[in-house]
Parts: C-alpha cells; structure tokens; sequence
C-alpha cells in the first residue's frame, strides 16, 4: 500500500495528505466517493480519511452526498492544479482507464520536474492484486520507477548523467540501487524502446513504461502499467509496451 512520505512535522503532513483527499474528489463527478475508495486510490488507512474528512467537511471543502456514505468535492472550492498538468490529466484518463481494463493492472501518468518524477493521475485495474508504489502528487528520483525511467532515457546523455549524479545519494534508498545499475537500465531502454524496471520501488513487482517526446525530442510525459512480476513475463512486456505507445500517439493529437 502507498504511503505519503514521511519527512517534515506533522503539520505539513496532514496538510498534504488532506490536499491528496481533496484532489482524489475533485478528479471523480458528483457521486462522489466512499472512504473505502478514498483508501484504495490514495494508499491513507481509512482512520486518517474519516479524520481529514471531517476537518474538510467543516471547513465546506468536502460534502457528504444526500444520505449516503460518500464524499464529494464542493465545486466553488475546488483547488485545481496547474493548468498544464490538469490538461494532460483530462486527455489521459479516459486511455488510462481503458489501459487499466485491457490489463487488469495499475497504469500510471508521469512528468518529469527538475531531477524527479512526478505522478499526476493513477487508474487502478480489476486484477485483484495491484501494486501501487506511487499515487497523485508523489515524487521520486527520476528514474526508480518505469514511467520516470522511460522519461530519463529520452534525454541527452550529459542531462542524464548530471541527474543521476544528483540523485545518487537518494536512489541508494529504492532497494540498493547504484549509478552502475541505472545507467544499464537507460541504455536497455534505449534498446528495447521501453522501460522495464522492477523490484526497487516495490519489492515483487515490475512496471512498463513509454516516454511521449516533442517533435525536439524532449520528453513531456510517460505512462507506465505495473503489475506482479508473476504477470508480466517478456511477451506480455512487449504487448503492454505497444498499446501504451498507441495511447500516446492518441495524446499528442491533441497536445
């Protein structure tokens, strides 16, 4: 189960973990949400939702539907994110979603800022199993996870490597990896023409992922599926890698 991260007071803490709530209820319509979905697409143990709820319903952030047990966003309060980012999410989620359904497993959006990564939307699978190593509004080493490595290797090599370089210290924490393991990671990417990455940010799992670069070859986004390593032998890796360079080329139709 995802967890937010763990530095800083509580105060700030609570604050982001209570914006998460917030933005998890304004990405879905008026029904609204239950806690128990609440938990499942944002990794909080349903305790701290109950709590944050409150504190958001009071101050008129969030309403409780009619009689029912769920939770919705009140629109003249809604805290939107940065309008490029909430562009790139309302174009991906509908493909996101059909991904998610097509292979049962988690599928994720990525951007790159500065040296990390940073998730803006997740769609959760039917599989019953899911691997969820990152939601909404996490950041990470660029590179660790399959979205940010896809997003790493379609840069120029001196960025690259000056990423890594910064990021050494922190990526020795995401299962011991080390700059020798990365840097042969970018160069399988570039070969295969996809990331495959696994077992540092979550132990047991393996994820997917393809970089949509400008007509200058930056990279603007990725979208990575992440699933047990049980269900991604090399064929499936193949055939997931091909639908999400289809939804990518959708994307940049419209981007």
């Amino acid at each position: 189960m995802s967890k937010l991260p763990s530095e800083g007071t509580a105060g700030p803490r609570t604050l982001r973990r209570g914006l998460l709530i917030l933005r998890t209820l304004q990405a879905h319509d008026d029904k609204g949400l239950s806690v128990t979905e609440l938990s499942r697409l944002t990794g909080l143990q349903r305790p701290t939702i109950y709590r944050l709820l409150a504190a958001l319903t009071e101050c008129e952030f969030v309403y409780s539907v009619g009689r029912t047990r769920r939770y919705a966003a009140a629109k003249q309060n809604q805290i939107q994110g940065p309008e490029p980012e909430h562009h790139l999410i309302e174009h991906a989620k509908p493909h996101m979603r059909e991904l998610a359904n097509q292979f049962g497993d988690a599928v994720f959006l990525v951007v790159r800022e500065g040296n990390d990564s940073l998730t803006l939307w997740r769609e959760i699978g039917p599989y019953p199993v899911q691997i969820l190593g990152t939601y909404a509004n996490k950041r990470q080493p660029l590179g660790v996870g399959s979205g940010g490595l896809a997003l790493l290797a379609a840069l120029d090599d001196d960025t690259i490597e000056q990423i890594m370089l910064n990021n050494s210290k922190e990526i020795e924490h995401y299962g011991g990896m080390t700059l020798r393991e990365m840097r042969q990671l970018v160069q399988n990417t570039r070969t295969r023409g996809y990331s495959v990455i696994g077992s540092y940010t979550v132990r047991g799992a393996l994820g997917v992922g393809c970089a949509l670069c400008s007509s200058q070859g930056h990279p603007l986004l990725a979208i990575s599926v992440t699933a047990i390593t049980d269900r991604m032998p090399a064929r499936r890796q193949k055939e997931i890698a091909r639908e999400i360079k289809k939804v990518l080329d959708e994307l940049s139709k419209n981007l």
